[in-house]
């Protein structure tokens, strides 16, 4: 599936959000400040982000599913999520808290880090056969991106050409 795009807004000043689109409509966005955007890119988290029961999931390489808030909060098993404004969609570090006695058995920022390990390991021994063959997109998807600017053209009359005789 082709990467969605994602939307900048912020300054330097309060801090950059990145807005990304869920579901395939995408209609509503899931927000996250752009350090930990960035650092969900280098664990290889696919930019496709769904709402399943509330929580905004992904998939990671390998096909791990993990849900964001945890992975961003480093929440353990038996740990849970508290979103402190109510807003699932609001991942920004500001708004996340973590509650003792929770129901979930993964540590889901455990599962990524080792498929994205498992991942590189298998690319380094396709690479050493000479069979890699890369299954996503090698950049990383254009945050808002430029449009190109429509110029318009000028059209000239042709010179008159001189009769030398």
């Amino acid at each position: 599936m082709r990467p969605r795009d994602v939307r900048l807004s912020g300054n330097r000043i309060d801090g950059w959000l990145v807005h990304i689109p869920l579901g395939r409509s995408g209609t509503e966005e899931a927000t996250v400040d752009l350090d930990d955007w960035e650092e969900l890119v280098s664990l290889k988290l696919s930019p496709n982000w769904n709402l399943q029961g509330g929580q905004v999931s992904s998939r990671g390489p390998l096909g791990v599913e993990v849900m964001v808030a945890r992975v961003l909060t480093d929440a353990r098993p038996g740990q849970r999520i508290l979103f402190l404004n109510g807003d699932h969609r609001d991942l920004r570090k500001s708004n996340l808290g973590l509650q003792e006695y929770g129901m979930s058995v993964n540590h889901d920022r455990a599962l990524l880090i080792e498929a994205a390990a498992e991942f590189e390991r298998r690319k380094v021994l396709a690479l050493a056969k000479g069979t890699y063959k890369p299954r996503f997109r090698k950049r990383v998807p254009i945050i808002n991106p430029v449009q190109p600017v429509k110029k318009k053209r000028v059209i000239r009359e042709p010179l008159p050409l001189e009769i030398v005789a």
